[in-house]
């Protein structure tokens, strides 16, 4: 399917939105029929889980369809689509990474006495421990600040999708982001991004 020229499947993609709110089931339909595949190659090049990417392509635009009457305006339909679907599918990941590291835990609970359990729960304490000082540390930032860093380090966003998320110039964004490295070796000496 070939795409409008970018400045009119801008407008095509705000109008289809606005139906959608209104309820407009086919406004949905042509959102999906639009953006599909450039999300499906998205998805696999992200995580190259066929499965889970179809899966969570379809999760997106379910939550679209019920979401609907709360949806905010939008610049622009492929970065909210992308968005949306990078969130569910790290989040998916990073749900099978926990339950596979409590596996393979399990596995060296069992598999290797060499690992006392006081090593495990010390190990389990510092890394804790880690993640406490990174928090505080977190919390003498500006919220602004963190919320650029967020969305650099766990969006994986570029700057000019900060800026746009942010509503701020790309240079603030990259400025915050930038800040917020220098804050965390300063509180942090350990710290290596």
């Amino acid at each position: 399917m070939n795409r409008l020229s970018e400045p009119d499947a801008l407008e095509k993609d705000r109008q289809l939105w606005q139906a959608l709110k209104n309820g407009d089931a086919q406004a949905l339909e042509a959102l999906f029929r639009s953006h599909v595949v450039f999300l499906r190659d998205y998805g696999v090049r992200l995580c190259g889980r066929e499965e889970l990417v179809e899966d969570g392509i379809q999760e997106v635009f379910l939550q679209l369809w019920e979401k609907r009457q709360s949806l905010s305006e939008i610049n622009s339909a492929r970065v909210y689509l992308l968005v949306a679907l990078k969130n569910r599918l790290l989040n998916a990941l990073a749900r099978k990474k926990r339950a596979q590291a409590a596996h393979e835990q399990y596995g060296i609970l069992l598999d290797d006495e060499s690992f006392s359990l006081e090593e495990i729960f010390i190990a389990r304490e510092e890394e804790a421990a880690k993640k406490r000082a990174l928090e505080a540390a977190l919390k003498q930032i500006s919220p602004r600040q963190r919320e650029a860093f967020y969305l650099k380090t766990r969006e994986e966003l570029s700057y000019n999708e900060i800026a746009e998320t942010m509503n701020i110039s790309p240079q603030v964004a990259r400025n915050y982001v930038s800040e917020v490295y220098e804050k965390l070796r300063e509180l942090l000496p350990a710290f290596k991004p």
